[in-house]
C-alpha cells in the first residue's frame, strides 16, 4: 500500500485516542498479604484484559478465587460493565450455581474497596495462547485445533443466544478447566455487549462504532468501524482456528521497516496495514500442519463469513448457521477417525514443560451468588440468511493486545 494512500485513511482515525492493556511491569494495584473486603490477597499472577489478577482467598468458605482489579483513575474502566455481563449470563445459563458450568465458570461477587474496583471469580487452567506455546512447533494438531474450534463456535452460540456479543474473541480468553483439560471457557468480558433488546428483538444496526477487539483477530467489518454482529465474534474464532491450524496469521509479521518509515504514526498505520493484509490473504493456501487443504469445516465457515461480510445489513440482523458448522466440524473429525469425545489433546499427553505458574495464567469468570432469577428467553430471530454458494476445495508486535478506540 503506498504512502499517501496511508496517510488518506490515517486521517480517519487521526483523532481517536488508543487504549491498550496494562503492562507486566506496572505496579501493583492491591497489597499482597491484605485484604481486600472478605477476601486475602495472596500474589499477583496475571494482567491483561485491562487490569490485574491475584490469586486470592474467600475469608469465610476458604475457597481459592481469583480477583481481577482495576484502577478507580484508570483512563478507561471496563470492569463495571464486565461484572454485569457476567453476572447477567451466569443467572441464565447456570441458574442453580452448579461450580464450573461450561462455557462460563463462577462469579463470586463486585465491589469498590479503596482506590480499586475488583471482581472475585473461580479460577480456570491455561488459556489456549499458551496451550499452544507448550508445542513443539507453536501449533495444535488439527484433531486438537478442531475441538478448539467447536468449543469456540459453541460458547459463542450460547453468549450470542443469551443476548451478548463478546467482541474481543481470541486465544488468550479461552482457558481450560483448572481441573478439567476437556472444558473450555470464554472469558474478559470488558469489551462485551448486550445486542438484544428488552423486548427480544436485535438492537438497530448503527452507521458508525468505536473500535473493540484485538487487531490480529477482528474482522475487517471492526477494521471499518462497523457495528459488531454475531458474525464478528465468529470472525475472529475462524482467524484463530487458523492460528491454531498453521502457527502463525499471515499478518502477524509486518515488516518492521514498513512501520518505522511512518514514525510517530507507527501504531495507526499497523491497524491500517492489517486490515490490508486481511482483505488480500489467501487463507485456504496455507499449510495447515500435515495436510494438504484447508480442512473442510473451516470452508464452510469461510463462505458463510464472506457472504456475511459482502452484505453486512442484511446479514447483521441474522443469526449464524451454528448448529451447521458445528456439524461439519464433527464430520471433519470423523474423518480422522476422531471425535469430540475420544480425541487426545495435545496437551493430555505433552511432555513439554509448561510454563511457570500454568494454572493461573489468563483472566478469569464467575457467578453471582445470589437468589438466582428465572432463565430469560430471548426470542430466536428468523434464519433469514441465504445460503451461500459452497466451492470445495480439496508482525504485528501489538497485535495480540486488545485495543479500544473511541
Amino acid at each position: 500500500m503506498s504512502s499517501s494512500l496511508l496517510i488518506t485513511h490515517f486521517q480517519i482515525y487521526l483523532m481517536a485516542p488508543l487504549h491498550t492493556e496494562l503492562k507486566v511491569d506496572d505496579p501493583s494495584l492491591i497489597r499482597e498479604g491484605e485484604f481486600l473486603d472478605i477476601f486475602y490477597v495472596n500474589r499477583m499472577i496475571s494482567v491483561g484484559g485491562f487490569g490485574q489478577v491475584f490469586d486470592a482467598v474467600e475469608g469465610c468458605s476458604g475457597e481459592n478465587v481469583a480477583l481481577k482489579v482495576e484502577s478507580l483513575s484508570a483512563s478507561i474502566q471496563l470492569l463495571a460493565s464486565e461484572a454485569h455481563c457476567l453476572r447477567s449470563l451466569n443467572r441464565a445459563h447456570n441458574p442453580q450455581e452448579k461450580s464450573s458450568f461450561e462455557p462460563f465458570i463462577r462469579y463470586f461477587g463486585y465491589g469498590v474497596v479503596g482506590n480499586v474496583r475488583y471482581m472475585a471469580m473461580e479460577k480456570c487452567g491455561m488459556n489456549v495462547r499458551d496451550l499452544k506455546k507448550t508445542t513443539e512447533f507453536d501449533r495444535f494438531s488439527i484433531g486438537t485445533s478442531m475441538w478448539i474450534l467447536y468449543k469456540m463456535i459453541d460458547a459463542m452460540k450460547t453468549m450470542h443466544t443469551l443476548g451478548w456479543l463478546h467482541r474481543d474473541v481470541k486465544p488468550a480468553n479461552f482457558c481450560v478447566g483448572a481441573h478439567d483439560g476437556r472444558s473450555l471457557f470464554v472469558l474478559d468480558f470488558g469489551m462485551s455487549r448486550c445486542f438484544v433488546a428488552p423486548n427480544g428483538k436485535i438492537k438497530p444496526r448503527k452507521p458508525h462504532c468505536s473500535f473493540h477487539g484485538t487487531l490480529r483477530y477482528v474482522s475487517l467489518n471492526i477494521h471499518h468501524r462497523q457495528d459488531a454482529s454475531t458474525w464478528d465474534d465468529l470472525w475472529s474464532v475462524y482467524y484463530v482456528a487458523i492460528e491454531n491450524m498453521v502457527g502463525q496469521l499471515p499478518w502477524r509479521n509486518i515488516p518492521d521497516k514498513v512501520l518505522v518509515s511512518f514514525g510517530s504514526m507507527k501504531i495507526l498505520t499497523e491497524f491500517l496495514l492489517v486490515a490490508e493484509y486481511k482483505a488480500s490473504a489467501k487463507l485456504a493456501e496455507l499449510e495447515y500442519g500435515q495436510e494438504t487443504h484447508q480442512p473442510h469445516c473451516l470452508s464452510i465457515l469461510s463462505h458463510y463469513l464472506t457472504a456475511a461480510l459482502q452484505k453486512a445489513e442484511e446479514y447483521f440482523y441474522c443469526p449464524p448457521p451454528y448448529q451447521l458448522i458445528l456439524s461439519e466440524v464433527e464430520t471433519d473429525l470423523s474423518r480422522r477417525n476422531l471425535s469430540l469425545q475420544n480425541i487426545i489433546l495435545d496437551w493430555q499427553h505433552s511432555t513439554k514443560k509448561e510454563t511457570k505458574n500454568s494454572a493461573y495464567i489468563g483472566d478469569y469468570m464467575y457467578h453471582q451468588k445470589t437468589t438466582p432469577k428465572k432463565k430469560e428467553r430471548i426470542e430466536a430471530v428468523g434464519d433469514c440468511c441465504p445460503e451461500p454458494r459452497i466451492h470445495h476445495q480439496n508482525y504485528a508486535p501489538r497485535g495480540n493486545r486488545s485495543v479500544y478506540f473511541y
